[in-house]
């Protein structure tokens, strides 16, 4: 028996991390609003790189089936409870200095409502993402890459905003529906059309881990 890593092994592991560091550092960096250039709109600095979490779980189910991804989404979701432990306990340790205590507060103290809107959203959103991807994968075999990526993502991604929008700042903070609503619609227009954006990145991971060899290299040996 072999102690060595194969490739897909590998592929698999380097996708899993990815895919865990993304989830743990969105929910952590969340808490700077970030302003848009040109459109004057704040986000949270987790949702820039969030919709990548969805492409990583398409990536996944792809190549990998169903039960691969689903555990991916457990790690990192096992990953994002302990990271708040550990942030939750360095809070809570003694400090000599108050004034450092309450900027590490302000920067790192992620609040208990957040967290668990955070976390209902995301295990939701990411298994529904695994669900209808490979629901479409098993009607359409393996054309239409680009619509079960996309389809499968809105709908995740309808969901994830729905959820998080309501539980933490409708239910939470008690914001008007009117206020939250605008919210709701520009976040879940950004996360579609920045996943609708990462479409090519799919079809280069499904072909490097297909064959061994990116798209563009493919199609670029092809033409000549």
């Amino acid at each position: 028996m072999s102690n060595t890593l194969s490739r897909m092994e590998k592929s698999y592991l380097v996708l899993c991390t990815s895919f865990t560091l993304i989830a743990v550092f969105s929910n952590i960096i969340s808490i700077k609003l970030v302003t848009l250039p040109y459109l004057n709109i704040q986000i949270p600095a987790g949702l820039v790189i969030y919709p990548l979490t969805f492409l990583l779980s398409d990536l996944v189910t792809e190549i990998f089936g169903v039960a691969k991804a689903k555990w991916m989404v457990y790690v990192a979701l096992g990953m994002n409870i302990f990271s708040i432990g550990i942030l939750e306990l360095a809070l809570w340790l003694p400090t000599s200095n108050e004034e450092h205590q309450k900027a590490f507060q302000i920067i790192l103290g992620l609040g208990t409502l957040r967290i668990v809107s955070s976390l209902i959203s995301y295990i939701i959103a990411q298994i529904v993402d695994i669900q209808v991807y490979a629901s479409i994968k098993k009607r359409t075999g393996s054309r239409y890459l680009w619509l079960r990526n996309n389809l499968s993502t809105c709908i995740s991604q309808m969901i994830d905003t729905i959820l998080i929008d309501i539980l933490y700042l409708y239910w939470g903070l008690g914001m008007a529906f009117q206020d939250v609503l605008p919210i709701m619609v520009f976040s879940y227009l950004y996360k579609a059309v920045f996943s609708f954006l990462l479409t090519p990145l799919l079809y280069s991971g499904v072909s490097f881990l297909q064959s061994g060899t990116p798209l563009f290299l493919r199609i670029r040996t092809q033409k000549s």
